[in-house]
């Protein structure tokens, strides 16, 4: 038997797009192989190095929130068990709201669950795939990150009473992008009632939709974190 990933992660890189008010992503060169090959002319091996300087928010790239980020009280990314990012999980197609900001609701969830075949794992993940990412990542940033669907109040309550512990998106936010505009961010109100978590500007859902597998999101162990940058990857047993 063997083991397929599909990564689910953007690539980080310098200016990328971010949620609006978060640090911007900054990549530069700390040190080059030119600048070192003089420090170490004379060095017996040859050796030259090179490394970058990393800006970001905890928030900026594919990322999980940890629940401090909307709850004061909540725990911090670090505070955290492997169980809450490693676990079983299946993706849906939600792509019918690609390109409006309406809200998804439990029967739109049922619906995609139906025609897919697929549960709600108990205490793993419900990956919703809108097509945002592949209709606008990559070209118009302000369609971006300015017009995309979310996950109603109800819906999310749906995902939680069914057992679901982390909700993925492939967009910049599980909550329509109306709520950047009236901070009506009733999908986080629930994950942080709920004790969901949610995981945020996912890529690549469409060569995982409708179907099950292991889903990773282990974030970095950040002290006092109330986010990580993660490598997501879909992981099947074959």
């Amino acid at each position: 038997m063997g083991i397929r990933f599909v990564d689910l992660s953007q690539d980080i890189f310098d200016g990328m797009p971010v949620y609006p008010g978060n640090q911007r992503t900054g990549v530069f060169p700390n040190k080059t192989h030119e600048e070192t090959a003089k420090a170490y002319a004379n060095s017996p091996s040859g050796h030259t190095s090179t490394s970058n300087c990393l800006v970001m928010s905890d928030h900026g790239p594919t990322h999980v929130d940890a629940f401090y980020h909307i709850d004061k009280n909540g725990e911090t990314i670090d505070e955290l068990g492997f169980e809450w990012f490693y676990h079983e999980a299946i993706c849906l197609d939600l792509t019918k709201f690609c390109n409006t900001e309406d809200w998804m609701e439990p029967a739109d969830l049922e619906e995609a669950c139906a025609k897919a075949g697929l549960e709600v794992p108990e205490k793993g993940s419900v990956l919703i795939w809108t097509g945002h990412y592949e209709a606008n990542y990559g070209g118009d940033y302000h369609t971006w990150l300015h017009t995309y669907p979310g996950l109603s109040m109800a819906a999310m309550n749906w995902l939680a009473d069914k057992g679901c512990i982390n909700v993925g998106i492939d967009s910049p936010s599980i909550d329509s992008s109306q709520a950047f505009r009236d901070k009506g961010y009733w999908a986080h109100k629930v994950c942080r009632e709920r004790k969901v978590l949610n995981a945020e500007n996912l890529a690549n859902l469409g060569e995982v939709v409708n179907t099950r597998f292991i889903f990773s999101c282990l974030p970095l162990k950040i002290r006092g974190g109330t986010g990580s940058p993660v490598r997501a990857v879909a992981i099947y047993h074959e």
